[in-house]
């Protein structure tokens, strides 16, 4: 389902949906729910039949061609006539759905295991749930930062594991980082504790989605070829009816549109003969399928799909991590599993968000996610902080002089690493934006969240004002508001040990007239903020944007910086004297535990001040104040600094100027 728009209008950017999905072909007993032992609530176990089949299946929404670059064909790539990935022990048991429409769960959940023990995270013992991830997709709980807080997919089928389910839909519900556990957590036709939810030991870090053609077969099959080397296996529908079946040779070749099974390859056999098929194909060649229905079904639970099987959709893979290795934090408004949306209307996609952090720790921005349905697409990337308005998604300050840019080869929920991490203060509020293109320069199509709903299942997205906003035609229209949609971006981060402390380079101040100093913004972390400047007086002392203060008369002035801190305003003061020339012809020496300072007369100064350190940077403290133009000191041994200002009288008050250079010495 796509929104679509005309014109670059309110109008338009509401747009009018094209509904897509509907029906799927055969009837299978509802079943109940009962109470288990041991406080446990188990789903009624219902009979096992060989072929289970889906009676409800939502067909996959359209990835666009972003172009011919995004084919495998195009990178030279050669791949072996035959590939199992069972002969590198990456492929875990066989498993049985039952009598349930959960084979969506079981290919899914199959493809993330072997995917995990490819990339040695976890060996062939490895045994996922289904029964985790299918539960908590029809029975969704709010993530723990709150943002999914009302986003719901629901089914009126009553049972979970009968209600069917979609491969799209499916990776955008584990982008939310739900619902990956092993088998042991949570057994099959139980129902889990909520808190199971987000307890995962493992999470998807990418979605991937590919298309496949019959017209384009030899590059549809180099396609998954490649995905499947790159992923260990992908997850795709099919349509399964009876007499495309071969029990004998574990073939099948279905020629009938439909789709109603979810299957996960393998591998492939360039040289699995045409003849083994009850529908014959044009040319030999199969993918090596394991299916979801027991050993005992096909050869040990797997059989051959023929390259020119015409129902061969929805192809997904994934990348799992560890929850160890996972992101802190998932900042996402695109709770529901909803596959159906996308947009391509827009210059910029944009989501607010204001941080969290973890009892006022600060956090550190590293990636951001972003769902899009064309291949081949390049993206730029910009983050605003310290919004201070959030209905205007650059009222911040600008993290990247310029944006973060990169090429997304395949469609998909992917994440892009930014190239330097981004702290975030509690309570602030950030903005990612995003914008997408094909190779040719159009507008490619971004996810969108919306609400959905056909005769058995229901998608609520919860959408709410000042949270997505699209730029179209020079001006920022807020998605929420005008298409009830959220765009599908998320934001990634890890809470920091550190909170935000906040202070100006200078609490006091003296400078000399007709000169000018510098005051700085400092914070800790480091990050740039945009702070305001303001002189209380400026006939005294004037500031500019910079920080920068110029003395213009003898006087005092209070010099504010306001900027945004989490998500309050604050504001720190300095205090400014203009006073008297600044010291010059400063010189010291040394005598037997003893410093003498001399320097010239300042014009229009009443006294003197000198300071001395430790160090060149370290904190000075006062040595002297003098109406003459020297003094003398008794000094341990050691090495010193030292620095002389002047100051005009103004009543019961000083005015101080700047100060003098650092001198040297050393006391013997």
């Amino acid at each position: 389902m796509r929104i679509e728009q005309g014109n670059g209008t309110r109008q338009g950017i509401i747009g009018a949906a094209k509904r897509l999905c509907v029906t799927m072909l055969v009837g299978i007993m509802a079943a109940g729910v009962l109470s288990g032992g041991n406080g446990m609530t188990q789903v009624q176990a219902a009979k096992k039949n060989e072929f289970v089949v889906s009676t409800h299946w939502l067909p996959a929404a359209e990835i666009h061609d972003g172009g011919d670059n995004a084919s495998v064909t195009k990178r030279g790539a050669v791949y072996p006539a035959r590939y199992d990935a069972r002969d590198n022990g990456w492929v875990t048991s066989v498993k049985n759905q039952g009598n349930y429409e959960s084979c969506w769960s079981f290919s899914s959940l199959s493809a993330i295991e072997t995917n995990l023990i490819k990339n040695g995270r976890a060996d062939a013992s490895l045994d996922l749930s289904e029964n985790q991830f299918a539960y908590f997709f029809y029975n969704r709980q709010p993530d723990k930062l709150g943002y999914t807080v009302g986003d719901y997919n629901t089914t009126s089928r009553g049972n979970y594991l009968s209600a069917g389910g979609t491969l799209q839909g499916t990776g955008l519900a584990l982008a939310t980082w739900a619902g990956v556990t092993t088998e042991a957590r949570s057994p099959y036709m139980t129902i889990p504790d909520a808190s199971l939810c987000y307890a995962a030991d493992y999470s998807v870090r990418n979605v991937y989605l590919y298309n496949y053609s019959i017209t384009n077969l030899a590059g549809s099959v180099s396609m998954i070829k490649q995905a499947i080397l790159d992923h260990g296996a992908v997850a795709c529908g099919i349509n399964m009816i009876a007499q495309y079946y071969n029990p004998t040779n574990y073939s099948y070749n279905c020629q009938t549109a439909g789709g109603n099974h979810a299957i996960a390859i393998v591998g492939w056999d360039d040289s699995y003969s045409k003849d083994n098929f009850n529908a014959k194909p044009a040319s030999d060649g199969a993918w090596i399928v394991k299916n979801s229905y027991g050993p005992e079904f096909g050869d040990q639970g797997y059989f051959y799909v023929s390259y020119e099987d015409r129902t061969l959709t929805e192809f997904i893979a994934f990348e799992a991590v560890t929850a160890a290795e996972q992101f802190d934090n998932n900042y996402q408004y695109d709770g529901t599993a909803n596959p159906a949306y996308s947009y391509n209307k827009g210059e910029w996609y944009a989501n607010v968000f204001q941080a969290k952090g973890a009892n006022g720790f600060n956090e550190e921005l590293k990636a951001v996610g972003v769902y899009t349905l064309t291949t081949n697409c390049n993206y730029e990337v910009e983050v605003y902080t310290g919004l201070t308005d959030v209905s205007k998604p650059t009222s911040g300050t600008k993290v990247y002089d310029v944006p973060v840019t990169g090429t997304l080869t395949d469609a998909g929920y992917q994440t892009i690493t930014l190239p330097s991490a981004v702290s975030l203060t509690a309570g602030e509020s950030f903005a990612v934006l995003v914008r997408l293109k094909d190779s040719y320069g159009a507008n490619a199509y971004i996810g969108a969240d919306s609400t959905y709903q056909n005769d058995w299942i229901t998608f609520i997205a919860n959408v709410s004002d000042n949270q997505s906003f699209v730029f179209v035609n020079n001006k920022w229209y807020d998605f929420g508001k005008e298409a009830r949609a959220n765009v599908r971006i998320k934001a990634y981060t890890d809470v920091t040990s550190e909170k935000s402390a906040f202070t100006l380079s200078d609490k006091k101040l003296g400078i000399s007239k007709g000169t000018t100093a510098k005051l700085a913004l400092q914070v800790s972390p480091n990050v740039y903020r945009n702070v305001k400047w303001k002189s209380s007086n400026k006939k005294v002392a004037t500031v500019n944007g910079k920080g920068k203060v110029k003395a213009k008369s003898y006087g005092s002035a209070t010099i504010s910086a306001t900027f945004m801190a989490g998500g309050n305003k604050k504001t720190l003061k300095c205090k400014v004297t203009v006073g008297p020339s600044k010291v010059k012809s400063v010189k010291v020496s040394s005598g037997k535990k003893k410093v003498k300072v001399r320097w010239k007369k300042s014009s229009g100064s009443n006294g003197y001040e000198v300071y001395y350190a430790a160090t060149r940077d370290g904190s000075y403290k006062k040595l002297a104040a003098t109406t003459a133009t020297s003094c003398t000191k008794k000094m341990k041994k050691g090495t010193y600094y030292v620095k002389v200002r002047s100051y005009k009288t103004s009543g019961s008050k000083k005015l101080y100027g700047s100060f003098s250079g650092i001198k040297e010495v050393t006391i013997r």
